[in-house]
């Protein structure tokens, strides 16, 4: 039971090509910013947009391959958890569960004990007659679920399925997913903007950006060797583009590093922001990259302070507050900066 979705499709300004390929009880997470097509993939998946050139395919039978083939949403075995959950706001959760099998077909009685069911499943059960407005948004996401489980789907869209909730219920309806995706035979993809619900719930990720994928993998492989800013910032740490000739590597913004091991031609390079020492005066000892710049920004992060550097280096370090107390750091401020060359990673581009 393998998804594959290798389409093109244009819509407004968005030019979206991929190729995923999800295996049966597996969960993808796609993550990338804002625009970039993540609610649009699963929209052509579920058939609520055609793609332009391509196929779409859900354990070897094609759902849309133009001209010849598409296949209206109704008629695909795939559920869909929406971002705001999409509830019936005149119908109960229970009838919002069985609106599904009552649409194809089944009894009124026969959908409404499946839907007793899930709903007890998922554990909303004591709110089977309660309106969505009635219901937490914890709850609400519960019945989305079961709602999309009811028409038994061969695989499962989730889009952003937790954004709605707040930091506490979010935890918990977090633990719960998994244990139901766990338990979930067919593939999924769960579109997030959340690195924690990525590491939580998916086998693999996929990085969307301006309608590519840029990276795909488990999530040790993508966050290991970051192939982009955004998935850079996404995991915290400063990512140079260069070209390496030794232990030298010419960073693409003119800047120059000592790396400690050789490496040739095209790479990337990750320095975590915590190796990024910061000096008020020229450091002496063993750092062999050292240079001075000025600081553009200061963040307060909780027990951190991130602080970005002017190019060419461009770097952001992260120190205590104390130590940002102690070196008196203001915007604008010309600083020294190091980092060891044992603490620089490289890779092939």
């Amino acid at each position: 039971m393998t998804l594959r979705a290798a389409f093109r499709l244009g819509l407004g300004e968005l030019d979206l090509d991929v190729d995923v390929t999800v295996p049966a009880g597996t969960v993808t997470a796609v993550l990338g910013p804002n625009g970039a097509g993540k609610t649009t993939l699963l929209r052509a998946v579920a058939g609520t947009i055609a793609i332009d050139s391509g196929s779409i395919s859900l354990d070897g039978v094609t759902l849309d391959e133009p001209p010849a083939v598409f296949v209206e949403p109704e008629a695909r075995r795939v559920g869909m958890v929406h971002q705001d959950y999409l509830l019936f706001p005149h119908l109960s959760a229970l009838d919002n569960v069985a609106f599904g099998p009552r649409s194809r077909g089944s009894s009124s009685r026969a959908a409404r004990t499946h839907a007793r069911r899930l709903l007890d499943r998922v554990g909303v059960g004591g709110q089977a007659d309660a309106k969505p407005r009635a219901l937490s948004g914890g709850q609400a996401q519960r019945v989305a679920l079961a709602r999309a489980l009811a028409t038994d789907p061969a695989a499962l869209l989730l889009d952003e399925p937790l954004s709605a909730l707040d930091a506490g219920t979010r935890v918990e309806v977090r633990r719960d997913l998994r244990g139901y995706l766990a338990e979930f035979a067919g593939p999924t993809i769960m579109v997030t903007h959340d690195p924690v619900d990525a590491l939580a719930l998916a086998d693999h990720v996929a990085i969307l950006e301006a309608g590519r994928l840029t990276q795909a993998g488990t999530i040790d492989e993508v966050t290991s060797r970051p192939r982009s800013r955004y998935v850079a910032d996404l995991i915290g740490t400063n990512l140079v583009h260069g070209t390496a000739g030794g232990t030298v590597l010419h960073a693409d913004t003119g800047a120059t590093f000592t790396v400690a091991e050789a490496a040739s031609g095209a790479v990337f390079a990750t320095i975590a922001p915590a190796a990024v020492a910061l000096h008020r005066h020229e450091p002496e000892g063993s750092p062999r990259n050292r240079w001075q710049t000025r600081i553009e920004h200061l963040d307060l992060l909780g027990d951190r302070v991130r602080v970005r550097l002017a190019p060419p280096v461009g770097l952001v370090a992260e120190v205590t507050p104390a130590a940002a107390a102690e070196l008196a750091l203001g915007e604008g401020d010309p600083i020294w900066a190091s980092v060891k060359a044992t603490e620089i990673t490289t890779y092939p581009r």
